[in-house]
């Protein structure tokens, strides 16, 4: 089996520096940026009515024909996302941004990047250079203006030399509050306790029902999100591989429609014994619920069907999965062939159930640095900084064109 240690990376002389005198402030100095997410204000474009709520990600996702917020009307619309992202160590990145519409991105106070029209393909808008933050809190402004026609959509990224891109992480990202926000907060308490704006209270914006619902049936009780433990007792049943998820990445990670009907409480659908599933609503809720997580990471509701799988590659993957190549099949079942185990195997989940469950662009993500997207994973490391494995008599090493071996194989197990 091959393992790879990662090691830190200096940041790039070339990098583009956002220091004190462009703007950035120290931890000292923004102490206000102290509680999580980033500030989000909404503006109708037609009406010039805001509203204000915090968003997790620097991410939304609004389809045509619906409501940004519960306050304001459909239609073209403005969004502002201001706060910190916070390091603990300085370190240079470089951002990018996808979706559709008009973005401009400043850190520090320094405008980074700025396009009238993201591109349409689904490439990424991206900095030619790396921006450099510093340790402690560095202040973000990204305003984003949605498309003449079609969905609205926009997730802002970041990567270097030793980092794929990847989202901006939540628990990286700090806002200080505002008047705005405390509008906001009291606009939606008195609507959910009065109950007499209809109009408001027609309007569903699924990344916010999403989060009422994660709230309202108490799912971080069990769950740690964002860097926050869950905020109850382990279950004593329990142990370090059966204990619940993380939900930072649930609305990345999962097909909506396998997502969902977890949420509806299908034990049979499980990769992994749990101490308790239960459902958490209708199935039609759940559905809401599911697409919801997906919105608050900037994404579509479901990715397309899966294509027919290349029976070539698929015997690559094969090859990869087994014997003493990346040695899966120690701790992972084939359908209905069992884990090896052996010395160090775990019980993980049945291959049979990735495709079903997972988003490709997670699964790749993933794999090339399982503990950073799940800590405590006994998921192994194959790939390098460069993005290479130990195996360079397949594909030369290409993580990227093994791991779309290993994808085609899953799609033939059953």
């Amino acid at each position: 089996m091959v393992r790879f240690r990662r090691f830190a990376v200096l940041p790039l002389l070339a990098a583009t520096c956002v220091g004190p005198a462009s703007g950035q402030l120290t931890q000292a100095a923004a102490g206000g940026f102290d509680r999580p997410g980033l500030e989000l204000v909404l503006r109708s474009r037609a009406s010039e009515t805001t509203d204000a709520r915090v968003a997790r990600l620097a991410a939304l996702y609004v389809p045509e024909g619906e409501p940004s917020s519960p306050f304001l009307e459909p239609g073209a619309f403005e969004a502002t996302f201001r706060g910190a992202i916070e390091l603990d160590l300085n370190d240079s990145f470089r951002f990018a941004i996808r979706g559709n519409g008009g973005v401009r991105l400043s850190i520090g106070g320094q405008v980074v990047l700025e396009r009238d029209t993201l591109p349409a393909d689904g490439a990424p808008a991206s900095i030619d250079s790396e921006v450099r933050l510093n340790k402690g809190l560095n202040p973000i402004e990204l305003v984003y203006s949605s498309p003449a026609r079609g969905d609205a959509s926009m997730r802002l990224t970041w990567g270097n030399d030793y980092l794929p891109e990847e989202p901006v992480p939540p628990a990286s990202l700090r806002h200080a509050g505002s008047t705005a926000l405390d509008r906001g907060r009291s606009r939606r308490a008195a609507r959910d306790l009065v109950a007499e704006d209809a109009v408001s209270l027609a309007r569903v914006v699924l990344a916010e029902y999403a989060e009422r619902r994660i709230r309202r049936d108490g799912c971080l009780v069990c769950h740690s999100r964002d860097g926050a433990p869950a905020s109850g007792p382990p279950a004593p049943d329990a142990g370090p591989t059966h204990a619940p998820p993380d939900l930072t990445w649930a609305g990345e990670k999962f097909r909506g429609d396998w997502l969902a009907d977890y949420l509806a409480g299908h034990p049979a659908d499980l990769p992994r014994p749990h101490p308790e599933v239960r459902a958490t609503a209708s199935p039609d809720e759940t559905d809401l619920f599911a697409v919801g997580l997906h919105h608050q990471h900037g994404l579509a509701a479901s990715p397309p069907e899966p294509e027919p799988v290349d029976a070539e590659l698929a015997a690559v993957g094969s090859d990869l999965i087994r014997g003493d190549r990346l040695g899966c099949h120690a701790c992972h079942a084939l359908g209905d062939e069992p884990a090896l185990g052996g010395e160090g195997a775990e019980e993980a989940i049945n291959f049979d159930l990735v495709r079903r469950r997972l988003r490709r662009p997670f699964f790749d993500w993933f794999l090339r640095d399982p503990q950073r997207i799940l800590p405590g994973t006994k998921m192994p490391q194959f790939v390098d900084e460069d993005g290479y494995t130990g195996l360079y008599d397949v594909f030369d090493g290409d993580a990227a064109r093994q791991f779309e071996a290993i994808w085609q194989y899953l799609g033939t197990i059953d």
